[in-house]
């Protein structure tokens, strides 16, 4: 028993004598090295903090500095087109003034804007709204231009290209004074809304032969595109009205079919017209275009 006791404590004490040697002294390096990695990742947090704090502040000061109301003179519209009467252009300023979100910082007061301008009757496509220094807002879009006035009970309507119809009822005097020839005839009420195409096959036909002569240098003597006359089958046949003198057309710009000569070669007997006559002006005249070679004839 005795020998058991001595034994036991003499290996206590290898064991202590070992785990004293394994035992390492402070390092200052490694402790120096912990304390720069703190104090990088404390900067890191303080910055971060910082920016936040930052950030808030100059957004609460840029609203308080630019917050003041949109108005339609702060508005610039970037290459309006020349025919844009400032009338038309102060409509798209009010547009976009009354949507706008004052606070500088609202992007989605901008693509909302675009989207309640693309709904406008004046404008075809937008293509950006964008703030600039000062509160001033740019505008660039394409907008429908007015090529023809169309003639219903109630007065003339504007339309586009297209047929679309356009802000505006105007009364028989004021008609002349708008420089746009007149569509009579035409069958089909006007849209229910600016902005939508004017329903009919006689509108487009219509406005199918004001696009084929728009350039040509007698269409100011034109006063009106009449699309009421039919053949014995019911077909429509176009009909110019001058000052003093009617030229038929014939069936529309490429519907010939055929039928009559190409819209190309009616367009060459117009000029050679023009030509002899500077205008298309017949002295109360009729004359045809749709046969195999023209005809003129007394009403």
């Amino acid at each position: 028993m005795g020998w058991f006791l001595s034994s036991k404590k003499k290996r206590g004490k290898t064991r202590s004598r070992t785990s004293l040697a394994e035992h390492k002294p402070w390092d200052p390096k490694r402790t120096l090295a912990g304390l720069k990695a703190l104090g990088v990742f404390a900067l890191a947090v303080g910055l971060v903090i910082g920016w936040r704090y930052s950030e808030r502040y100059l957004l609460d000061y840029a609203r308080q500095r630019q917050t003041a109301q949109v108005t339609p003179e702060m508005i610039e519209l970037v290459d309006a087109p020349i025919w844009m009467s400032e009338p038309i252009r102060e409509q798209v300023r009010r547009t976009v003034s009354a949507q706008i979100n004052p606070d500088p910082m609202d992007g989605k007061s901008l693509r909302h804007t675009a989207d309640v301008l693309g709904d406008d009757p004046w404008v075809r496509d937008v293509i950006q709204v964008a703030r600039r220094s000062g509160g001033r807002v740019l505008v660039s879009a394409t907008y429908r231009q007015p090529v023809a006035m169309i003639e219903s009970p109630a007065g003339y309507h504007l339309v586009d290209a297209l047929g679309v119809c356009l802000p505006g009822l105007y009364l028989s005097d004021q008609v002349e004074g708008m420089g746009l020839v007149v569509v009579t005839g035409v069958s089909s009420a006007p849209p229910a809304e600016p902005g939508e195409v004017w329903p009919g096959s006689d509108v487009q036909a219509g406005l199918s032969l004001v696009r084929l002569l728009a350039d040509e240098p007698y269409m100011d003597k034109i006063r009106s595109f009449d699309v009421s006359d039919r053949d014995g089958r019911g077909r429509l046949r176009l009909v110019l009205h001058t000052a003093d003198g009617t030229v038929r057309w014939g069936l529309p710009p490429g519907q010939e079919h055929a039928i009559e000569p190409d819209a190309q070669v009616k367009l060459g007997w117009l000029r050679q017209l023009a030509q002899r006559d500077a205008g298309i002006s017949t002295g109360g005249q009729i004359i045809d275009i749709y046969g195999p070679t023209p005809g003129m004839r007394q009403p």
